[in-house]
């Protein structure tokens, strides 16, 4: 039987599922309008995620939280997730948001001019350490993802 010997290893596989799930919706969500990915994207986009879930230790409970966009009192770990992700796909070094390669993944998906417009938006933010600045940038491109759409709706 696939080389599993318990309940609670079938339960640890299943909420890695789940977890890389909810990760890859939080990303994927927080960047743009809907995007479709190619196979060798989201093969890497997992690569990423089980990395930086494993790195800092997203709990169930923060895993459920990423599915439903709760993102009200965040854990450090929750913070230091979106960091991680950002950081190891090169849109954020030294707390900095990498704006050249923003342009060219970002960009290359949902259009130069909404990605420069999330990015004047999201230009020069800083929080209280590494983890908390990169969650804040995902905040911040959460919000400016939702004021376009919703501006396209009023088009």
């Amino acid at each position: 039987m696939l080389g599993i010997k318990s309940r609670t290893q079938i339960a640890e596989i299943t909420m890695k599922a789940f977890t890389i799930w909810a990760i890859l919706c939080l990303i994927v969500g927080s960047l743009a309008t809907p995007i479709d990915l190619n196979e060798e994207q989201k093969a890497k986009a997992k690569e990423i995620f089980d990395e930086c879930a494993k790195q800092e230790n997203i709990s169930e409970e923060e895993a459920a939280k990423l599915h439903t966009k709760d993102y009200t009192n965040p854990t450090k770990n929750l913070k230091c997730f979106a960091t991680c992700f950002f950081e190891k796909v090169g849109t954020l070094k030294d707390e900095i948001v990498q704006e050249d390669v923003v342009l060219e993944k970002l960009g290359a998906l949902i259009g130069e001019e909404k990605t420069k417009k999330a990015l004047d938006k999201c230009r020069g933010i800083k929080g209280e350490d590494r983890c908390d600045t990169g969650f804040q940038i995902y905040q911040c491109f959460e919000a400016a993802k939702a004021e376009m759409t919703a501006t396209e709706k009023l088009q």
